[in-house]
């Protein structure tokens, strides 16, 4: 899904979890925090296997989606992180106006800001984004290495 579009983009995705998924990171986002939870996502995502550039990009996606409610989302929501198999996922999510239309596209070169959805896109294997309801919710995938994968028979 990194390619883009807004075929990946909206309502829908749901974030119900079964008996075989590990949640790894459950943390509230306030400005105050947002080093620190860069730094929580940067070792739940790296004890969960993911290593080198993938883990890098995986992180500053994340950090992308983070600074995006304390700046635009109210200032406060919630970062939870879990595996699935051999996927990652991040679900960042807040209390805030909500996005109106989503178009995830890069932004013209002189235009400040406003690259965050775009480079969380192509940093992960997937972006979603929900604002069907009151707030914002976006979630990131990363596939896992195969030796991280949770056991099925949990």
């Amino acid at each position: 899904m990194g390619s883009g579009g807004r075929g990946d983009v909206g309502a829908g995705w749901g974030t119900a979890r079964g008996a075989d998924e590990a949640a790894l990171l459950s943390e509230e986002i306030t400005a105050a925090r947002v080093t620190a939870l860069r730094h929580a996502v940067a070792a739940a995502a790296r004890s969960a296997g993911l290593a080198g550039p993938g883990l890098e990009d995986f992180v500053l996606a994340v950090h992308e989606l983070v600074t995006n409610v304390v700046r635009h989302g109210g200032g406060s929501g919630e970062v939870r992180l879990w595996q699935h198999a051999d996927v990652l996922t991040c679900q960042v999510s807040d209390d805030g106006p909500g996005l109106g239309e989503v178009d995830v596209a890069l932004p013209s070169p002189g235009e400040v800001g406003h690259r965050g959805l775009w480079l969380a896109q192509q940093l992960t294997d997937g972006l979603m984004v929900d604002n069907s309801g009151q707030g914002t919710t976006a979630s990131v995938t990363a596939r896992l290495p195969a030796r991280s994968i949770v056991n099925e028979g949990r």
